[in-house]
């Protein structure tokens, strides 16, 4: 348990030095949108996901060759986790989540090594509220 604290605070402390009020705010807007996506798509087909990525992408910019290649890295990765077929499209949600909140992390400067334990402090956080 310890260990878990641990890394929320040195998640916590990490933003907490690397990012101003805007990009907390800008983060909190990633947040509330993934949150909106996964609340007006519950039981997402695999054609919905890649609408809804393809939609993302296109709209931030990427070229088509950037969205073949996520999407297809997004379900080797939900394949090598051993999922099936009909929880592929909410990893592939899951996993465009964790790329916009990793990728704007980047952006903002932080090392890969801090963008790591950022994420492991979120996961470990969501984990502790879905227990309670």
């Amino acid at each position: 348990m310890t260990k878990k604290f641990d890394v929320k605070e040195k998640a916590r402390g990490i933003l907490e030095e690397a990012l101003d009020m805007e990009a907390v705010l800008l983060l909190n807007r990633i947040s509330e949108q993934m949150q909106l996506i996964f609340h007006e798509n519950p039981h997402p087909t695999f054609d919905d996901a890649v609408r809804i990525v393809k939609d993302y992408f296109r709209g931030d910019g990427r070229p088509a060759d950037f969205i073949e290649d996520w999407l297809r890295t997004a379900v080797d990765h939900s394949m090598a986790r051993g999922l099936d077929e009909a929880d592929q499209p909410k990893a592939m949600l899951s996993d465009l989540g964790v790329f916009r909140f990793m990728w704007f992390l980047k952006e903002k400067g932080l090392s890969e090594e801090q963008i790591d334990i950022v994420l492991t402090g979120a996961v470990q956080q969501a984990a502790d509220h879905q227990g309670t």
